[in-house]
C-alpha cells in the first residue's frame, strides 16, 4: 500500500542507492495483553476500535528551507517522534504491543523490498516485508518549505504501520488473495480510507499546536482526488474529517462500513 501525495499508492522495503538516513526500530515496553487478533475479528472488532479518541499532544513543526535537506529531514525526524508517541499511547490502551518502523528518507527511485519506489508519481511508501517507511525527498518536495501535503503523507502511511502492527493488513492480504476484480478493489479502498481516517484522527489530535491556519487543512481536502482502487473524491474527504472530528481509530472502521461509504 502506497499512498500518493496529490500523485498515488501500492506497497515497499530494503535500501539501495538515494538512501539518506535510517530512524532503527526500538523495542516494545511491556507485555501486550492480549495477541494480534486475526481473521475477520482484526478487520471489524480490532482492539484499536475500543482504545478511544487520541490524547491531545503538542506537535511542532520545525522550520524547513527551500532546497535545504538537512531541514527537511529535521522536520521529517519531529513529526516521526510526535507519530510515536501518539500511536504507542494507542497501542498501549488497546492492549497491543508497539514499535515504530523503519524510516528511509530517499531522493530517487530505488527497490524498496515490496516493488521498485515510483519517484515519478509517489511521495511516500511503507512495506510491510520489513516495516519500513520510505519518504520522497527530491527537488519537488524540497522546493515546498510551508506546504502540508508532505506532513498528511507520512500521517496517513504511518496509518497503513498501524494497520500492520493491528493485524489489520494481514487479514486484508489473506482474504485479497483470494479475491478478485472487485471484490479486490474493495478490499483495497476500505485499506486505504481506513489509512486516510487514522491520518484525519492524527492531524487532528495535534492541529492546535501546529501553529496553522484551518484554511491550510481545507486545502488538503480541496485537492484530495480518488481512484477504483483508494475510493471517491468525496468518500475520501468524508474519512479524513471523519477522523478530524472523531480523533481516533474508533471512527476508523471502513470494514463494517456500508458500500456507498467505502466506493
Amino acid at each position: 500500500m502506497i499512498r500518493i501525495s496529490l500523485r498515488t499508492v501500492a506497497v515497499a522495503a530494503t535500501a539501495a542507492a538515494g538512501v539518506l538516513s535510517l530512524t532503527g526500530t526500538a523495542s516494545a515496553s511491556g507485555t501486550p495483553a492480549r495477541p494480534v487478533p486475526t481473521g475477520q475479528k482484526a478487520l471489524t472488532r480490532n482492539p484499536l476500535y475500543t482504545a478511544g479518541a487520541f490524547e491531545t499532544s503538542r506537535c511542532t513543526e520545525p522550520a524547513r528551507r527551500a532546497g535545504d535537506l538537512t531541514t527537511f529531514r529535521a522536520y521529517l525526524d519531529a513529526l516521526f517522534g510526535c507519530l510515536r508517541r501518539t500511536w504507542s499511547e494507542e497501542f498501549h490502551r488497546a492492549g497491543l504491543r508497539f514499535s515504530p518502523p523503519r524510516v528511509r528518507y530517499i531522493t530517487k527511485g530505488v527497490y524498496t523490498g515490496c516493488t521498485q519506489y515510483m519517484a515519478s508519481y509517489l511521495a511516500g511508501q511503507y512495506c510491510p516485508k520489513n516495516t519500513t517507511m520510505w519518504v520522497l525527498l527530491d527537488k519537488e518536495a524540497l522546493s515546498d518549505p510551508t506546504g502540508f501535503d508532505l506532513f498528511t503523507v507520512v500521517t496517513h502511511e504511518y496509518g497503513h504501520y498501524a494497520q500492520d502492527r493491528a493485524g489489520i493488513l494481514a487479514e486484508f492480504d489473506r482474504q485479497s488473495a483470494k479475491a478478485g476484480g472487485k471484490r479486490e478493489a474493495n478490499l483495497n479502498r476500505r485499506v486505504e480510507l481506513q489509512a486516510e481516517c487514522f491520518s484525519g484522527a492524527f492531524v487532528g489530535s495535534v492541529w492546535r499546536s501546529l501553529g496553522r491556519d484551518r484554511l491550510d487543512w481545507d486545502e488538503q481536502l480541496k485537492w484530495v482526488v480518488g481512484d477504483r482502487w483508494h475510493g471517491t473524491t468525496r468518500n475520501i474527504r468524508y474519512w479524513l474529517k471523519r477522523g478530524w472530528y472523531g480523533r481516533g481509530p474508533q471512527v476508523c472502521d471502513t470494514f463494517s462500513a456500508p458500500a456507498s461509504r467505502v466506493a
